[in-house]
């Protein structure tokens, strides 16, 4: 009884951690917004951010649903007013996926 127990452990054990490993890791950014893809009101695709190290990312925010602490239009205010901002995001491939916005 005592080794079925063991081996349910370990391969429970087993699962959890296939199940971690293939969760995408996330990542952050902190800049300035350069630029912004807007193409209807409250709705941003993208955008382009000046980093701390003075690289120049693009974020896509396609599928991002917006905080009412973050709305799609506060993105321009941060670029207006040269702001910081933090991007929380995971890579898919060459995009930067968008999962978080805060003000930095």
């Amino acid at each position: 009884m005592a080794d079925g127990r063991a081996r349910v452990a370990v391969l429970a054990a087993l699962a959890l951690a296939f199940l971690v490993a293939c969760q995408p890791t996330l990542q952050q950014e902190t800049g300035i917004v350069l630029s912004v893809d807007s193409p209807a009101l409250g709705r941003v695709d993208s955008f382009e951010l000046l980093n701390e190290e003075g690289d120049v990312l693009t974020f896509d925010t396609s599928a991002l649903r917006f905080r009412p602490e973050f709305p799609a239009p506060h993105l321009s205010e941060h670029q207006v007013l040269a702001d910081r901002i933090v991007v929380t995001y995971r890579l898919e491939g060459d995009r930067r996926i968008v999962t978080q916005l805060d003000d930095g």
